[in-house]
């Protein structure tokens, strides 16, 4: 899979508001292109599972082959009932990740969407854990709920906080920031990566502008969601609902040995349309060049 190499780091003017792109786009290449019946029942489809193998010129021997599936933009509610999250989490956990991560937006917009994620992905698990982060939806409905939701469907919330992870006396550290678009005097605190100097450093931050502030942190591989790959992307990247406010679309990205992964996720936002950029759960696989360089030796 090929990289894209970004020029310079993101200082978007302004942060998305993918939902007023999504509803006026969905709504003219629905109607223009004939595909409102074909996107919708693409959006309401079960994910496919992306398999993505990241070599990582910085990750230790001993984490080479880890696992990661990333869950994100779940979007509970209306047009993601319990039923389907529930297939969902039996997908992820029959993929055998290390840990599971849950990238923002895990609710819709109402309240009672709390209860729905939690019936849907109680008892999801993995050996090195489950973790999940905010998104911007999560705090339309109200960031002390949606952290509670995580906690009822037994997900560790990691909202400007890490882990360190050990194997064999080497540290991977996990942190997670709040979303970008945090208010209420709760903001995302990249500091908490600097916590952890001598550890390889996986950031999980909602909006993928936010790489830029992770690199300068210290971040590895940061893992991001919010941008649904568009919904409405008519021929891949070049038009694409996301394109009207971040370079960064979907898939993989790096910048000298930094990465950042966004995923398409798994739900909708305004209308339950897709087109061009089908749901996904995502099944990464860090590899270590060091590891490959000692068995070439």
């Amino acid at each position: 899979m090929a990289l894209r190499r970004p020029r310079s780091p993101e200082v978007p003017p302004k942060l998305l508001t993918r939902r007023k792109f999504i509803k006026s786009a969905s709504l003219t290449a629905a109607s223009s292109l004939g595909f409102a019946g074909y996107g919708f029942s693409n959006a309401l489809d079960l994910p496919g599972v992306r398999r993505v193998n990241l070599e990582l010129p910085a990750l230790p021997a001993v984490w080479d082959g880890l696992r990661i599936v990333q869950i994100s933009d779940i979007h509970a509610g209306p047009y993601m009932g319990v039923e389907r999250m529930a297939r969902m989490r039996k997908m992820a956990m029959k993929l055998d990740p290390d840990l599971i991560v849950f990238t923002g937006d895990q609710m819709d917009r109402r309240s009672s969407d709390a209860e729905l994620f939690v019936r849907g992905f109680r008892g999801i698990e993995a050996p090195l854990g489950v973790w999940g982060i905010l998104g911007n939806h999560d705090h339309f409905i109200d960031p002390e709920r949606s952290e509670w939701a995580l906690e009822a469907a037994g997900i560790q919330p990691l909202v400007n906080r890490g882990v360190a992870l050990d194997r064999e006396g080497s540290t991977l550290a996990l942190v997670g920031v709040d979303d970008l678009q945090a208010r209420g005097g709760r903001y995302p605190d990249f500091s908490v990566l600097n916590t952890y100097p001598t550890s390889f450093r996986i950031c999980l931050c909602h909006q993928p502008q936010g790489w830029h502030q992770a690199l300068a942190a210290g971040a590895h591989l940061t893992l991001a969601g919010h941008t649904h790959g568009g919904q409405i992307a008519l021929t891949g990247r070049n038009l694409n609902v996301a394109r009207f406010s971040t370079r960064y679309i979907a898939g993989p990205y790096r910048r000298d040995e930094a990465f950042l992964y966004v995923s398409r996720g798994v739900g909708v936002g305004a209308l339950p349309v897709r087109v061009g950029a089908p749901p996904e759960i995502d099944l990464l696989t860090l590899r270590s060049t060091a590891a490959g360089a000692r068995v070439a030796a």
